[in-house]
């Protein structure tokens, strides 16, 4: 047993040599977290721990505002424009819906690491953690451009998904209320964090710096969502994470939730909302988080709905050699469509496969465990890998290659070295 053991007041925390699970952060030049990666490998459960849930700001960290003094807006198209606060938004019936939230960047170094065109390129690990002055920086004006090789190197993409229940009142319920008039097609969501977004962000999602980034200025974080996907039944507009009231850097007073579609979706620090009879040239969703097969393409599109994803968690070939014998493959599986119905294993390198278990639920926005009995025999090296299989029939991988390398959900193969017993 450990000689230190962890104590929080009275209480020990776990297993004596545990500590607990919390992120792997960065700070801005105030010391304020914007970018922080979940411990994935070190989680048992279905839920993160919101001292260890993913954190991104895309722009500066805001102030926090106190819940009583929050408010936002409903205009636009719309019959009874309306401003509610915390309070009033908290009298209607509720929904809590448990969901995985995961950065449409995340995992974007392993596209680079599966490319068979590209040789002796390292392994992104999930475990690495970068310097507390990591991350990127809001670019000055006049700045230099960062050399491409330290911003791969110094700005990890891995650990950027968590799975999270999420308790607020639909987002159809306040729109009904609002009454959406005939001709409109988006709902403007716009947060109250503002900033000039970073080129660095850009740089190091495609890989390279020579290309133009649009500068738009000074802007407020804002996303232009489909009707279709707002009037959701599990869209939500939500004011308690965990169980618990939502912590500023998650968003708090209130953020959207919007299960299936990555992150960058999920707006927090809600300010106004618009409903529109067009979709805006928002940055976020014009000149970033789009795909398209270079950064000069004219068919660039806006990326929503996650891919397929079996991410085993053990056994991890950076772990160390095993022994002969019988061993379980473990892991977590997710999709942007719903519920994964099926995960394959092959541990010889894709050239058969065998149906693994998987953990029922009921929650089909929320990853999911599955379990797989292997019996090894003789040493050597495996190529282990697991693939999933959703509701809607997707096969992983579902997405191709992009230019900003994102939504990344290739099958990443662990070599396994085996030993004798």
């Amino acid at each position: 047993m450990s000689e230190e053991i962890e104590l929080e007041g009275e209480w020990v925390m776990g297993w004596p040599d545990r500590k607990r699970a919390r992120v792997m952060p960065s700070k801005d030049a105030e010391g304020r977290t914007i970018f922080a990666r979940s411990p994935v490998l070190d989680l048992e459960g279905l839920l993160t721990p919101t001292d260890a849930y993913y954190v991104i700001a895309q722009l500066n960290m805001p102030d926090p505002v106190h819940p009583d003094d929050f408010s936002f807006s409903i205009g636009g198209m719309v019959d009874n424009p309306i401003e509610y606060t915390l309070e009033e938004i908290r009298k209607f019936p509720g929904r809590t819906v448990r969901a995985v939230t995961e950065c449409a960047g995340n995992d974007g170094e392993f596209w680079d690491y599966i490319d068979e065109g590209k040789k002796n390129v390292r392994k992104p690990s999930l475990r690495d953690a970068q310097a507390e002055e990591g991350g990127w920086r809001q670019s000055g004006d006049g700045e230099e451009a960062l050399d491409i090789e330290n911003i791969l190197e110094s700005i990890p993409t891995t650990g950027l998904v968590s799975g999270g229940e999420w308790t607020g009142v639909p987002f159809k319920t306040v729109l009904e209320l609002a009454g959406i008039q005939e001709g409109a097609v988006s709902i403007a969501l716009h947060g109250w964090d503002e900033g000039r977004p970073d080129p660095v962000t850009q740089y190091l999602s495609v890989g390279r710096t020579d290309f133009d980034v649009v500068d738009p200025g000074i802007i407020n974080y804002s996303k232009a969502m489909p009707i279709e996907k707002a009037l959701h039944e599990d869209t939500i507009l939500a004011w308690a994470h965990n169980g618990e009231y939502l912590t500023h850097v998650h968003g708090a007073p209130l953020r959207l939730v919007v299960p299936g579609w990555a992150g960058n979706w999920w707006v927090k620090w809600i300010d106004r909302i618009e409903i529109l009879d067009h979709t805006p040239d928002f940055y976020y969703q014009t000149h970033y988080f789009v795909s398209g097969k270079s950064p000069e393409d004219p068919n660039k599109k806006p990326m929503k709905v996650l891919g397929v994803k079996a991410l085993i968690t053990s056994p991890r070939d950076e772990d160390g050699p095993i022994k002969c014998g019988s061993h379980a493959i473990t892991g977590r599986t997710w999709s942007g469509e719903g519920a994964v119905v099926r995960v394959e294993i092959s541990t010889n390198g894709g050239e058969s496969w065998n149906d693994a278990t998987i953990e029922e639920s009921n929650d089909r926005w929320l990853w999911r465990r599955f379990h797989y009995v292997w019996d090894v025999t003789e040493p050597g090296q495996y190529k282990v890998m697991a693939r999933g299989i959703d509701e809607k029939d997707r096969v992983q991988p579902t997405w191709e290659w992009n230019f900003q390398r994102k939504h990344f959900d290739g099958i990443v193969p662990e070599i396994i070295s085996v030993e004798k017993g």
